[in-house]
């Protein structure tokens, strides 16, 4: 390959946006110079600025659901999202809704000031404001300040009685009417903006739980992944559905490639298939079989895989009757090999109810040693290998087994090795 070639193709890897490239593959990228110049700069920013984890994940998705993409070269459709004024308004962060709403009322008061101190202006109540003959359109208002002050009494219905118009002059009636209608419509918009801010739905997903791990285990004698789901209130979601997608790097024979390529990935909340009843913590379910994208990943295949799990669960909220959506993502290394999630449902025979421990809701015991990918497997039992003893389930007639417990609530894992003894399990009364 030439030299020119090959500058070509680099060139081309440079400009291309490869979200789970390594970063050999990527050697140059087109920086902001906004981000540029906060590097360089703003050195003081970056000494109180507190690295953010999710940098470090490089991840499409968020924890808490929030996206991660940037998207460039949209100064074109500006005015599409003019159109949109209101959704855009709503989807402004907090600090930017509240300097438009400041500033949407500073301009409507100046606006009407400026009207005000023009009429006043052109009727020569500045020019006689010692000649007691002259008949004033605006009383009390002895400059710009004043007008503006008049301005804000009179949208705002305040009325101290010190300034007042004057109906004798033609142009009062008319802005007086203007200001009032254009002032209420105003305040009805922001008004309904704030409030829309603070009920947006979005916000119920605070309450919705999701584990930090996804565990990968032997159930029902099937290579599954699993993920619990709880939330945290009382009143839960109604008809919630639960989907979830894999991305992956996909390449077809025609050499089609696409690097954000979307694989289904269907789970279940026990038996109810996709439905989700959170009046407890849930286990979700997904089977890696041959429809899985998971089909053919070993175990070591997660510390050099690149793919992203993407889980949503809808749901309208039971309260307002509005629809909501959470979302979270978990990368390879957040994948755990043959482990199970720990039981926190226990019964309260002094209460007589059943219990929910949270403080437990991200804890995986290791139970089993699986080296082999769902494909394998599969494999294996056509084959009709007999693996009874082996690595891939835990041996018939132990007495106990080995867990090996982490603790995730913690920045590191501990490791505590404790000895369950596998003795047969007492029925609870319901």
């Amino acid at each position: 390959m030439s030299q020119h070639s090959a500058g070509i193709k680099e060139a081309e890897v440079a400009g291309t946006l490869f979200l789970f490239a390594d970063p050999d593959e990527v050697k140059s990228r087109r920086k902001n110079w906004r981000e540029i110049l906060r590097r360089k700069c703003c050195f003081i920013r970056n000494y109180f600025h507190k690295e953010d984890p999710e940098d470090k994940r490089k991840s499409l998705v968020k924890k808490n659901g929030s996206y991660r993409v940037y998207m460039a070269g949209l100064n074109q459709h500006k005015r599409r999202y003019l159109a949109d004024l209101y959704v855009t308004l709503i989807d402004l962060e907090w600090r930017y809704a509240m300097a438009v709403v400041f500033n949407v009322f500073l301009v409507s008061f100046l606006l009407f000031a400026v009207f005000w101190w023009l009429m006043a202006y052109n009727n020569g109540d500045f020019d006689n404001l010692n000649n007691p003959n002259h008949d004033f359109c605006l009383l009390g208002v002895t400059s710009f300040a004043g007008a503006i002050l008049f301005s804000l009494e009179t949208q705002t219905t305040i009325g101290y009685g010190m300034a007042y118009p004057n109906a004798s002059c033609a142009a009062t009636l008319p802005l007086m009417y203007l200001q009032v209608v254009l002032g209420f419509f105003v305040e009805t918009f922001m008004l309904g903006l704030i409030f829309v801010k603070i009920a947006r739905p979005k916000y119920r997903a605070n309450t919705i739980l999701f584990s930090k791990k996804a565990i990968i285990n032997l159930e029902n004698g099937q290579l599954v992944l699993q993920i619990r789901l709880g939330d945290l209130r009382k009143s839960h979601l109604v008809d919630a559905s639960i989907t979830g997608m894999i991305i992956r790097r996909h390449s077809t024979p025609e050499g089609a490639y696409y690097p954000l390529y979307q694989f289904n990935c269907d789970f279940t909340a026990n038996g109810m298939g996709d439905k989700v009843f959170l009046l407890w913590p849930v286990i979700l379910t997904h089977i890696i079989d041959k429809e899985s994208p998971l089909y053919d990943i070993r175990p070591p295949d997660l510390s050099s895989e690149k793919f992203e799990l993407i889980l949503y669960l809808t749901g309208t909220v039971e309260s307002t009757g509005e629809t909501c959506q959470a979302r979270t993502s978990y990368i390879p290394k957040e994948v755990l090999w043959g482990h199970r999630f720990e039981r926190i449902e226990e019964y309260d025979i002094g209460h007589s109810r059943w219990h929910i421990d949270f403080a437990g809701f991200d804890d995986v015991v290791y139970c089993q040693n699986i080296r082999h990918s769902a494909k394998e497997l599969d494999a294996i039992k056509e084959s009709g290998t007999d693996h009874r003893g082996s690595d891939l389930s835990l041996a018939e007639g132990a007495t106990s087994l080995t867990a090996l417990r982490y603790d995730l609530t913690s920045k590191s894992t501990m490791y505590d090795h404790v000895t369950v003894p596998r003795s047969p399990r007492k029925e609870r009364p319901y």
